[in-house]
């Protein structure tokens, strides 16, 4: 999958070289989240290969392409990318809380 993900960022820089290839703004959105979910020292240690996946979904997304539904489709799973890295951290802090307390 990271192999495939890195293959299809490559590709989509190649094509952003010829004319008329546009970078979708809300890629600039889904990079302030992960560059926020980054610098925050509680979430970003407690996932590291999901902030990996989500940065080069991210790196995907910030491609300029020809063709606006596959920049609109990259955005989206990077955004995505970004939420679950975002979640399984705060998962995390939770389940460490609840061993804090003596749950499970």
């Amino acid at each position: 999958m990271k192999h495939a993900l890195l293959w299809i960022a490559a590709a989509l820089a190649l094509s952003a070289c010829w004319h008329g290839a546009v970078k979708d703004p809300g890629a600039d959105k889904a990079r302030a989240e992960l560059n926020r979910l980054e610098a925050d020292p509680q979430l970003a240690g407690r996932v590291p290969v999901a902030i990996r996946e989500a940065e080069e979904a991210v790196k995907a997304a910030e491609a300029p392409q020809k063709d606006a539904d596959l920049s609109s489709y990259l955005v989206y799973i990077a955004d995505r990318k970004v939420q679950t890295a975002r979640a399984l951290a705060e998962a995390r802090i939770a389940e460490d809380e609840l061993k804090g307390l003596g749950g499970p």
